[in-house]
C-alpha cells in the first residue's frame, strides 16, 4: 500500500511538472527531458511512470481539469445562496491564477489534440458534463429544470469560447470583461428583476474578494 502510495505521489508531482512545461513552452516543446528537468528527475523516471507522451498528455488534461475543480471547492466553502453559488462557478473559470495568458494559451494548445487521442476526449467530455450539472444545480432555482439544463450547457459553451479567445490572440486576458460576458449572457436568460439584479451584484462582488484571498494564497502559491 505504501508503495501505491509513493506511485501515486510522483505521477501528481509529474503531472504538475508536465502542466507547467505545457504553460512555459507549448504542447510542441514539451518533452519528457523537460518534464524531468522541471521536476527535478531523469527522463528515466519520467517514462517510468507514463508510457509515453499521449499517457502524459492525459495526465495533463486532468491536472488542468482538477485545478479548476479545486478552485471551484474552495470557492463554494464561502457560498451561502444560488446566487453565490453561481458567481463561485464563473469565478472558478475566470480567476486571475487560472485565466492568465500563459494558461490560456496552453489550454488552447491542449484542446487541439482532443480530437486524436480518446483518453483525452473522455477527460474533457467528464469536465463538460461536470460544469453543465453545476450550472443547472444553481438555474434551477431561478428557472424550470428543463430549461436550466439549456442554459447550463450554453454558458458552458460561452467559458469555453472565451478561452479559446483568450489563447488565440495577443492581449492580455481580462478577468473582469470575461465576467461582464458571462454575467451579459447569464441576465438574459434570468430575465431578472431590479431586485435580483442587485443580488447578483452583492454575490458576484462577494465571490471577487473570497476568490482574491482564498485561490492566490492557498492553492496557486
Amino acid at each position: 500500500m505504501r508503495a501505491k502510495s509513493i506511485r501515486s505521489i510522483r505521477q501528481s508531482e509529474l503531472s504538475r511538472a508536465a502542466f507547467e512545461a505545457v504553460i512555459k513552452y507549448g504542447l510542441r516543446g514539451t518533452t519528457l527531458e523537460r518534464v524531468g528537468k522541471i521536476a527535478g528527475v531523469s527522463k528515466g523516471v519520467v517514462l517510468h511512470h507514463f508510457e509515453d507522451k499521449s499517457a502524459l498528455l492525459e495526465a495533463v488534461f486532468r491536472r488542468s481539469n482538477s485545478v479548476l475543480s479545486m478552485s471551484l471547492v474552495e470557492l463554494l466553502r464561502h457560498t451561502k445562496t444560488p446566487y453565490e453559488r453561481l458567481w463561485a462557478i464563473a469565478h472558478a473559470n475566470f480567476s486571475e491564477p487560472i485565466y492568465n495568458k500563459e494558461v490560456c494559451q496552453a489550454w488552447v494548445s491542449l484542446l487541439a489534440e482532443v480530437p486524436h487521442n480518446k483518453n483525452c476526449q473522455r477527460v474533457q467530455l467528464i469536465n463538460n458534463a461536470r460544469i453543465k450539472s453545476n450550472f443547472t444545480n444553481e438555474l434551477k432555482h431561478f428557472m424550470r429544470k428543463d430549461r436550466a439544463i439549456d442554459v447550463a450547457k450554453i454558458l458552458g459553451v460561452l467559458i469555453d469560447g472565451i478561452w479559446v479567445r483568450a489563447g488565440l490572440f495577443s492581449e492580455v486576458p481580462n478577468c473582469e470583461v470575461a465576467l461582464d460576458e458571462f454575467e451579459i449572457t447569464l441576465l438574459q436568460f434570468i430575465g431578472p428583476s431590479l431586485e435580483e439584479r442587485e443580488q447578483h451584484r452583492v454575490a458576484r462582488e462577494k465571490i471577487k474578494a473570497v476568490a482574491e484571498i482564498a485561490l492566490s494564497s492557498k492553492l496557486f502559491n
